[in-house]
């Protein structure tokens, strides 16, 4: 019994006592399974060591939401202060400013003279940046990436830049060998050669396995390019001679739309954090959805998930186009996770392994 004090105070001090035996108790427990949530699915959000890549399966949108509440929470965090700025880093390319880069170059280099090594290797990667990173410097940083010091993905990203730019002043030098030997065990480095050899940088006479392999490979672990490039092997199907010149010959698929339009919608959706603007303007609005085949495999496959109830046309039109975004609104996931999972390549290439795509999930 409380001696001496009013029936209103006896109340405040009773509510006061709950509220700190929540604070010590499931309530506190369950915030501090939210924090370390919240905190893992940024620094998780662009992947591991292994598997890091520029572009996040979370979708840049929310892997840039995600590490901004991020760093509200755990402003001194490193890996944190890190990935947020990669996040930054990224989106200076698909609708921020030179502020952005210069925010990331800084967070960049202040980690790097700390010692974290993937600090080290993203500053190296601003040298094209016109954020105060030399040609010199970068390319010391890119050497050790490309040599296997910040891990597998990041090494085969670096044997792209070098195939790229002519960052060391020897002229610009794809390796295929080793980008084709990264491929395999590492799905993103699987994904950078089928960029690659996408846009001209490797022929089928360089490499070992169809290009087929390698982009089903990356598919089904959320690569946007290698996405669109399955959809079109369903799209036009095998022996197709209305299919890009680069693929004829370097797939087997029974035409499916249904299952061509799946692919396109994912790679529609994971193209608008993997390009900047003018070019998925390039590759979608003025080049593929002006194709009757890749648009009747859209139209199909909304039609499929009720997103779309217009004609089967063809025709890319407002319908089909709000058809688009409200499945880029949608649980993209659901649907990667139904064809990723009937998708085949070859077995040498590496396992399948569990992946999500779309908003990470926070508890």
């Amino acid at each position: 019994m409380l001696h001496g004090m009013t029936s209103g105070k006896a109340l405040r001090i009773a509510a006061l006592i709950v509220f700190a035996s929540l604070l010590s108790g499931p309530a506190l427990a369950k915030s501090k399974a939210q924090d370390a949530a919240l905190r893992q699915a940024c620094i998780g959000a662009f992947g591991d060591q292994e598997h890091f890549d520029w572009t996040p399966r979370t979708g840049l949108d929310n892997a840039l939401a995600t590490c901004r509440s991020a760093i509200a929470q755990f402003p001194d965090d490193a890996e944190v202060q890190l990935y947020y700025a990669v996040a930054r880093d990224q989106f200076a390319e698909r609708g921020g400013t030179q502020d952005d880069n210069l925010y990331a170059t800084e967070v960049y280099r202040r980690l790097a003279d700390e010692g974290l090594p993937m600090a080290q290797y993203a500053l190296g990667t601003m040298f094209d940046e016109s954020a105060g990173v030399s040609a010199e410097e970068g390319q010391s940083y890119m050497t050790r990436a490309r040599d296997g010091e910040f891990g597998t993905a990041v090494s085969c990203e670096a044997v792209r830049t070098f195939g790229l730019v002519d960052i060391d002043g020897n002229g610009a030098s794809y390796d295929i060998a080793a980008a084709e030997s990264m491929a395999h065990g590492n799905y993103v480095c699987a994904g950078y050669l089928v960029n690659m050899y996408w846009y001209g940088y490797a022929t089928p006479d360089d490499l070992p396995l169809s290009i087929a392999d390698y982009a089903r490979y990356a598919a089904v672990h959320g690569d946007p390019m290698a996405m669109a490039i399955v959809g079109l092997f369903y799209a036009f199907g095998t022996g197709s001679t209305d299919i890009d010149a680069k693929l004829q010959g370097q797939y087997t698929a029974r035409q499916d739309a249904e299952k061509a339009g799946a692919w396109l919608l994912l790679a529609y959706w994971g193209t608008k954090s993997s390009m900047r603007p003018e070019i998925r303007s390039e590759f979608w609005d003025h080049g593929y959805l002006l194709w009757p085949p890749i648009v009747t495999a859209l139209q199909t496959t909304l039609g499929t998930l009720d997103l779309h109830d217009g004609p089967v046309d063809g025709n890319f039109g407002d319908s089909t186009r709000a058809a688009l975004a409200a499945f880029e609104a949608s649980d993209v996931d659901a649907l990667f996770q139904m064809v990723r999972a009937k998708e085949k390549y070859a077995a040498e290439l590496g396992e399948r392994e569990l992946l999500h795509i779309g908003a990470p999930a926070l508890d």
